[in-house]
């Protein structure tokens, strides 16, 4: 992602603006393109400042990964795309939402005496398990 331009050559810009230069010799001299400058304008005329917009708003996700958490805990012998049937997403999206929900794929082996087919990853550290955080929203 490109860096963005600082506050002093905004303010560089706005003063060769105020005394009259024109945009492409403000192009010229400080690099700066002249649909950035009527960007900055409209922006200082709309909200009174020259600084860069931070994107504060992220997407919303599709389907609650605690839902989906509680689901897989409840049937863990469901497969990713029944799963997905449920939730209405593919199975490469479950496979991700597992993943970043920190549960991995186990087949079932009589000999270890588990009935599901999903398990919570632990690590061999016990002090990092319980210092891990959760990354769920």
């Amino acid at each position: 992602m490109a860096k963005a331009y600082s506050l002093d050559l905004r303010e560089r810009v706005f003063d060769l603006l105020a005394k009259g230069k024109s945009k492409l010799f403000i192009e010229e001299t400080l690099g700066v393109a002249t649909k950035t400058i009527l960007k900055w304008q409209k922006r200082y005329e709309e909200v009174g400042s020259m600084e860069r917009v931070i994107p504060t708003i992220t997407r919303p996700r599709k389907v609650n990964y605690i839902k989906i958490q509680k689901f897989i805990e409840k049937n863990p012998d469901k497969t990713l795309k029944e799963i997905g049937d449920k939730f209405s997403i593919t199975d490469k999206a479950i496979w991700h939402i597992t993943k970043r929900l920190n549960i991995t794929y186990k087949k079932t082996l009589s000999v270890r005496g588990k009935t599901g087919r999903f398990e919570r990853r632990i690590s061999k550290n016990p002090q990092s398990n319980s210092q891990r955080k959760s990354h769920l929203s």
